[in-house]
């Protein structure tokens, strides 16, 4: 291959970030979706609600403190606000579970589920809202 054939090879769709677990994007999409900052128990309440069963906020604390350090969410006092880093490392997550999830079903319920998941994709492609 030429030089230039090899740049277009290797230049590709840009690489996924993997480590981001389903219980930190579940928190991520949970703080970024929030009209205001959620404390860890707010976070705990819609993440329970959200796999139906209960959410300790101690079972939260070590996602949460990894989110910190990997600046997916940053602090607001006692609370927390989604970041432009944790938006970038979600968005591929989402994209996957939307395509994972189409797989040319048309049962109403799987729509339902695409719309709400689509309006979340949408929302991380267009950026951290200002609140």
């Amino acid at each position: 291959m030429t030089a230039v054939a090899n740049d277009l090879v290797s230049a590709g769709p840009p690489a996924c970030d993997w480590s981001m677990t389903v219980f930190e994007l579940a928190i991520f999409m949970c703080v970024f979706r929030a009209s205001r900052p959620p404390r860890v128990e707010e976070i705990c309440q819609v993440i329970g609600s959200w796999f139906e069963c209960a959410v300790d906020p101690p079972a939260a604390s070590a996602p949460i403190e990894n989110m910190l350090a990997n600046r997916w969410v940053s602090e607001d006092g006692p609370c927390f606000r989604a970041t432009e880093e944790g938006r970038r490392a979600a968005r591929p997550l989402m994209n996957g579970m939307i395509r994972l999830l189409d797989q040319g079903t048309r049962l109403i319920d799987v729509a339902l589920m695409m719309s709400v998941l689509r309006l979340s994709k949408g929302e991380l492609d267009n950026g951290v809202r200002d609140r």
